[in-house]
């Protein structure tokens, strides 16, 4: 059965010679089902045909193809989109995969390298043309970026990029990167463009990192870049000047003692722990000003979340190694006493240093709760709802008190979504949200996926047991949650 692709371009004999260039390399196996002139009529036929794979232009009249991508993804999270044009700036090229897009091609791509472009967006994969890459290198290098590849693993640390990103990078720019690419291979890419995307806001980062220079820590510390903001502070990758090596830093300044507390809370549990699938705490520091910096261990991947919005859901056998580890680290959470309450695709971050194995981390422990410590809940103020409700427990959305089983409930949510490409319960608002998981029925898993990845039985029955309405029907601890999953990893 063919592939089918919706072609969007306002020049018809450009939409001829493409049309014509895929039929004849693809020999059969691509299919052009559907064509459009302009970015609303995209929208309008996506919704009507569901083609497997997208080739959108940028700019068009009515709807250019960014806009047209953005409603479109509104529609499907799994929409598999390729931009093939002919701008090839930095800033069209982010605005791409910040929406979503699967690959980025110019027009002139030889038609070969453009059938695979089309196979791997549809495998999950994510493709740059080569001439976008070495666009990308040079960006990149302008800013010092780059680390040099010749160098020791310790003598990275003034650079974005570590040595596995650039090495994929450079990989891309020769054009052998993105032929049935690998997980792997997709985090690295999803890392760099994470990158770039902070580079281009160099502005507010470099405010925020000045502010940083004059306090205390900047003795100990050289602030890079920021990974990342949430509600308990930010969290800059960092240089030890004393070691010479990479650190993450979350730095909070509490405006409130409650606030000062819980972060205190946060830097108790994690001193507590010791997975090779949770971030390892190193030291907790207090400016005069009363700052605070949690010195983390640097975990330099995308999160869960990055991967899935671009390029849409993961299938099963590179999903299930990934849910076997997150597992294991709740059992080691849970034998410690401690609750997230938190899990979600944005708080595991996933690491690779090569193609072979990938780890993820579990992060932001802000609202956790240590069961062993009589009244370690007194910050919670009585029916306070702590926690994400796309992936909150149904007593966690009745502000009951949770236990490790509200943590395998969302590990549920999480896997669903990692599977679908978006949660099993969205609703038009917090409190709707938090209703549907006390009392709307679970999807069906195999009506949400795309039909031509497979997902086994035992894995859906997995999924629905973890997402049970009462604990008692749950798995009973996160090790059986790990066991049945492991048994389900492809050899």
């Amino acid at each position: 059965m063919p592939l089918n692709v919706m072609l969007v371009e306002d020049q018809a004999l450009i939409r001829m010679g493409i049309e014509l260039a895929v039929q004849q390399v693809s020999n059969a196996k691509i299919k052009i089902s559907s064509v459009a002139e302009n970015g609303e009529q995209a929208v309008k036929q996506y919704v009507e045909n569901k083609p497997d794979v997208v080739l959108m232009d940028i700019r068009m009249p009515v709807m250019g193809g960014l806009e047209a991508s953005r409603q479109i993804r509104s529609v499907d999270k799994n929409a598999k989109i390729i931009f093939l044009t002919n701008n090839d700036s930095i800033d069209d090229v982010f605005s791409a995969f910040s929406i979503g897009a699967s690959g980025y091609c110019l027009k002139d791509v030889e038609p070969g390298t453009l059938v695979d472009f089309i196979k791997n967006a549809n495998d999950g994969g994510i493709s740059i043309d080569s001439r976008i890459a070495a666009d990308m290198l040079r960006f990149l290098t302008s800013k010092d970026a780059m680390p040099d590849l010749r160098a020791t693993a310790q003598m990275y640390n003034g650079t974005r990029l570590n040595a596995r990103d650039a090495e994929v990078l450079s990989q891309l720019v020769h054009g052998s990167a993105s032929d049935k690419m690998s997980v792997n291979t997709k985090l690295s890419v999803i890392n760099i463009l994470n990158k770039i995307a902070t580079l281009s806001d160099g502005e507010s980062n470099s405010r925020e990192k000045e502010d940083l220079n004059t306090t205390e820590a900047s003795e100990r510390f050289e602030f890079i870049e920021i990974l990342g903001k949430g509600g308990m502070g930010t969290v800059f990758k960092a240089r030890n000047k004393s070691t010479d090596t990479l650190v993450a830093v979350k730095v909070f300044k509490p405006t409130t003692t409650s606030a000062w507390q819980r972060f205190v809370q946060e830097a108790s549990i994690m001193t507590k722990l010791s997975h090779r699938s949770v971030v390892k705490v190193f030291d907790f520091l207090l400016d005069r000003d009363r700052t605070a910096y949690l010195v983390m261990e640097l975990v330099d991947g995308p999160s869960l979340l990055n991967v899935i919005e671009c390029g849409g859901a993961i299938v099963q056998k590179e999903a299930v190694p990934i849910f076997v580890q997150c597992s294991d680290a709740l059992e080691h959470l849970h034998r410690a006493g401690v609750v997230h309450r938190d899990i979600k695709p944005s708080n595991i971050i996933l690491f690779c240093e090569d193609e072979t194995t990938i780890l993820p981390k579990i992060v932001d422990f802000g609202v956790s709760k240590c069961m062993a410590v009589e009244n370690s809940d007194r910050l919670t103020l009585q029916g306070e709802v702590l926690g994400s409700p796309l992936y909150m427990s149904p007593e966690q959305c009745r502000g009951e008190d949770v236990t490790p089983l509200s943590d395998i409930y969302s590990m549920g949510c999480v896997m669903f979504e990692v599977l679908c490409g978006c949660p099993p319960f969205v609703g038009e608002s917090y409190f709707e949200t938090m209703s549907m998981h006390s009392r709307s029925p679970l999807p069906n898993l195999r009506e949400w996926m795309n039909v031509k990845h497979e997902l086994s039985p035992q894995l859906e029955q997995i999924i629905e047991k973890c997402l049970a309405k009462a604990p008692r029907d749950r798995f009973q601890s996160a090790e059986e949650l790990a066991i049945a999953l492991d048994k389900l990893r492809v050899n």
